[in-house]
Parts: structure tokens; sequence; C-alpha cells
């Protein structure tokens, strides 16, 4: 199995709030990928955190001897984590207020690479696609524009131009709302690679173009560079980072 991460600071922000790890437990693969929230103090050692956090879990918690498949106990073993996350952020922020109000998304993907199953776990607008000589976006970003979509107060056109329709509806933090997704991925999806992103990237490189990127016979850091660098060539105006990990 390969993978890389890359995360780039990007053409306008003073520093990089985006965080990605891909780390390893047995037989199993935790790729996670966090955007600290810009404008909220902290988005970037809530990101560092949860990232820190998230994979202590993974490696001390996750269920003994639970087979690749059984939904429910890895269902609920990521609510678990997500408690566990919630209750150190809270103990955080009661040490140091000044981050009291600090946030972050979080993307994930639990891989079992033998039996070729996926687990996606998402909170915010960071994503979790999965190529398999197409990209699949699997991830709903958790923002107003979809809300309000869903809600049938607006079309999907009309969406489109809604001017705070980026606005986060869920992420982490100590007192911030969070609302969990996911969805699972059989050895049927004949996935190649699980790519994980944030928005300052996949706001800027188009599907068609990834996909362009992705299928090139070239090695998964020149790819993770060439989504980089095509996010700035298309004025990315926020951090950008990518992970992919080859199935």
């Amino acid at each position: 199995m390969d993978f890389v991460v890359k995360s780039d600071k990007g053409l306008v922000r003073s520093k990089n709030e985006d965080r990605a790890k891909v780390c390893f437990h047995e037989n199993k693969v935790l790729a996670m990928l966090c955007d600290g929230m810009g404008g909220h103090f902290g988005g970037d050692k809530c990101a560092d955190l949860v990232i820190e956090l998230f994979e202590q879990y993974f490696k001390e918690n996750f269920p003994e001897n639970v087979l690749y498949n059984d939904k429910k106990a890895i269902n609920e073993w990521f609510i678990n984590a997500l408690e566990f996350i919630k209750d150190n952020l809270i103990e955080f922020s009661n040490r140091f207020y000044k981050y009291s109000d600090m946030g972050t998304t979080l993307t994930a993907a639990l891989i079992f690479p033998f039996e070729k199953y996926i687990y996606v776990f998402n909170i915010g607008d960071s994503r979790t696609y999965i190529y398999n000589g197409l990209l699949h976006l699997v991830t709903e970003d958790q923002n107003v524009r979809n809300t309000w979509v869903k809600q049938g107060k607006l079309t999907k056109k009309e969406a489109t131009n809604l001017v705070f329709g980026n606005q986060l509806t869920s992420c982490i933090g100590p007192f911030k709302k969070m609302t969990p997704d996911g969805n699972v991925f059989n050895k049927d999806s004949n996935c190649k690679y699980v790519v994980l992103t944030s928005d300052g990237l996949h706001n800027f490189v188009d599907k068609p173009t990834m996909e362009i990127i992705l299928q090139k016979s070239i090695s998964l850091d020149e790819k993770a560079s060439e989504l980089i660098e095509f996010a700035k060539k298309n004025d990315s105006n926020d951090n950008i980072s990518v992970a992919i990990v080859e199935i």
C-alpha cells in the first residue's frame, strides 16, 4: 500500500490551518484531513488536536477482533471516538480559555486494505472521494447551501449564488454543533485511490481535472503536487491539502 499527504499554505493565508495524516494499526489504515476554521482563534490548534486524538483513539481503542464488515460495531467506535475527542477539546479549552471558540472540519476514511472495505466519516466541508478510473465524491459538504436545498428552501441552481452558502452547519470544536455522517464501500466499488481534500483544493480544481491528474502514470507524490499547483494556478484563496491512499 502506498500513500501521500501534502499540504500547502497557499497564496493568501499567513499560516496553514490544514492538517492531514495517514496512520496504520494492525491490518487497518486511517486517513484523516482537518481544515481549521478561519476567523475563529485556534483553528490550527483544533486541527492538530483532532488529528492527534483520533489517531490515539484508533490505535488504543479500536475493538479487538471486530470484523471488517461489522458496520454497527465500527459506527459505534467512530461515535465513541468523537465523544473522546470532544471531551478532550472541552478539557483543553477549560484550561486555555482563548481556545473556546476553535473549530475544525474532519473527513476520514477507515480502510481495510485486504478486504477492500472503506468506511468514510465526515464533519464539515472537507471531502473524501473514491477513484476507480472515475472520481466519485462520497461526502456531502455540511453547509448552509446544501441544508437549504435539502429543506426545499432553494433549488440547486438558486443555491449556487447564495452569498453565505459556504457557512458550515457542522464542525468539531469544544462547543460547536457536530452532525457526523458517513458511507461504507466494499470491494465492488473497485476503488483504486481514496482521496481526501480541503476546500482550498476542491473549490479550485474541477472534477474532470482531478480525474485527469489521477489517471496519469506518475507517482502519488507527483499527483498530489500537480493537484496543489493547479489549485494555485486557479488562484486558490485558502490553504491547500490532499491525502491519497492507494488501495
